[in-house]
C-alpha cells in the first residue's frame, strides 16, 4: 500500500517537469496584424516585366493601326499647265434648232495662270445646214424663208474656267489616261441675221450673250490634249424671249 502511494506521489511531481520540457507553441497572429508581404525586389522585377510587356504591346498596336491609317499622298500632276498658253482649234454642232443645224468651226486661246484657273477667248464661224424637217416643210410649201427669222453667223466669247478635278482612268486595262474636268462662265457677242417678214434680205445684228461651260481635257502628251465641251449660250431672241443654242464640240489643245 505504501508503495502505491509513493508511486502516485512520484508521478504527481514529474507532471510539471514533463510539461516544461514541451516546446512552446508559436503565438497565433492576431486579426489586427497584417500578413507579411512579398519581398520588395520581387515586386520591382514584376513591375519591370509588366512595363516591358505593355510597351511591346503598344508598339505592335502602333504598327498595326499605323499601316491602316496611312494617308495616301496625292501624286504630282504628270501634265502641268501653270503659266502656259493653249491653242485649241475645234469643231462641233449646235443641234437644238428645229429648222437649222449649225456646225461651228473655230479656235480658242487660253492662258493657264494656275493649275485650277484659266482665262480663255474663243471665236467660231457657224455653218448652217437645213434640217430634214425644214427641207420637208419647204418642199411642201408650208415653210417660207421668212418663217426662219434668226440665223447665227458667228460668235466670240471670253470665259473663266475652273478645273477642280484631275485624275486617271484605265482604258480597257491597257493604258492609263490622264484627264481633268472644268467648269466655266463667260460672256460675248453673237452676230445674227434677223429676217423680219417685211425684209427677206434680213438685217445684221450684234447681240450680247452669256454662256456656261462643262468640259473634259484628255491629256495625250505634255503638249497635246483632246477637249470635249458642252456650252450653253443665252442671248435675246428676235421679237422677245431668250434663244438658248447648245454647242457640243471636240478640239485639239496644243499647250505651249
Amino acid at each position: 500500500m505504501s508503495r502505491v502511494l509513493m508511486l502516485l506521489m512520484a508521478l504527481t511531481l514529474a507532471g510539471p517537469a514533463f510539461a516544461q520540457d514541451e516546446p512552446a507553441a508559436a503565438p497565433e497572429a492576431s486579426d489586427d496584424e497584417a500578413a507579411p508581404g512579398p519581398d520588395a525586389t520581387t515586386v520591382e522585377m514584376e513591375d519591370a516585366s509588366a512595363t516591358s510587356a505593355e510597351r511591346a504591346l503598344e508598339g505592335d498596336l502602333a504598327k498595326f493601326w499605323g499601316s491602316r491609317r496611312k494617308v495616301k499622298v496625292v501624286q504630282k500632276r504628270l501634265f502641268e499647265k501653270d503659266g502656259r498658253l493653249e491653242l485649241t482649234p475645234y469643231g462641233g454642232v449646235v443641234p437644238n434648232d428645229d429648222f437649222i443645224v449649225y456646225i461651228p468651226v473655230g479656235a480658242r486661246v487660253g492662258y493657264h495662270f494656275s493649275e485650277a484657273f484659266t482665262v480663255e477667248g474663243s471665236f467660231a464661224y457657224a455653218i448652217e445646214e437645213r434640217t430634214d424637217l425644214a427641207t420637208f416643210l419647204e418642199e411642201e410649201k408650208i415653210l417660207k424663208r421668212a418663217d426662219i427669222q434668226e440665223i447665227v453667223k458667228m460668235y466670240y466669247n471670253v470665259n473663266l474656267l475652273w478645273s477642280p478635278i484631275y485624275g486617271k482612268i484605265s482604258l480597257l486595262g491597257l493604258k492609263l489616261s490622264h484627264f481633268e474636268t472644268y467648269f466655266g462662265l463667260g460672256f460675248g457677242l453673237f452676230h445674227i441675221k434677223e429676217i423680219p417678214a417685211d425684209n427677206p434680205i434680213g438685217n445684221d445684228v450684234t447681240k450680247p450673250s452669256g454662256n456656261t461651260v462643262f468640259g473634259f481635257r484628255w491629256f495625250i502628251t505634255d503638249m497635246i490634249n483632246f477637249r470635249t465641251d458642252y456650252r450653253q449660250y443665252f442671248f435675246e431672241k428676235f421679237k422677245g424671249g431668250v434663244s438658248i443654242p447648245v454647242e457640243l464640240t471636240l478640239g485639239v489643245g496644243i499647250t505651249i
